[in-house]
């Protein structure tokens, strides 16, 4: 650019000037929309990964439980010194299963115990004897719940 300087006045010569802010700018929003594009990508595959994750696990309990099946095939009450009932369960289904609760309601109450141990391996069975004070002609409903959260009934007389 030169300065010419006429009568104490400063004036610009014009001379064509290249578009060098055009190609910065041009470069600024390139990359900016770059940038975000890779962020946008990035954040929607692990949202992807995530609910694909829940999805399968879904999924997974889902068929689980579908083949999950248990058979209450004998429950009998007994003396010996104090009440109690025996109850037989067996796995009929392809994949072992736990039982975690049993409750056994009559018209005198409620009882409901808790179980720790009650893996059942496919085709095998379970007797747990448990401490009840069963009344005579009395029907006593029992409910099995597993820890996929199946629920098994039966009823029973003394």
């Amino acid at each position: 650019m030169r300065l010419i300087s006429i009568k104490g006045m400063v004036r610009r010569c014009n001379r064509p000037r290249r578009g060098i802010g055009t190609i910065v700018t041009g470069a600024i929003l390139l990359s900016a929309v770059t940038a975000l594009g890779t962020g946008l990508v990035s954040w929607t595959n692990s949202n992807l990964f995530t609910h694909q994750q829940d999805l399968q696990l879904s999924y997974s309990r889902t068929t689980d439980k579908i083949n999950e099946f248990l058979i209450i095939e004998n429950v009998w009450f007994g003396e010996n010194p104090q009440k109690f009932v025996n109850i037989t369960m067996t796995n009929v289904g392809n994949i072992g299963l736990n039982v975690t609760k049993i409750e056994l309601t009559s018209s005198a109450g409620s009882i409901e115990y808790q179980f720790t141990d009650g893996a059942i391996l496919p085709k095998k069975s379970y007797s747990p004897p448990i401490s009840y004070d069963w009344g005579n002609n009395e029907i006593v409903d029992i409910t099995v719940t597993t820890s996929r959260g199946s629920i098994y009934k039966t009823q029973a007389l003394p």
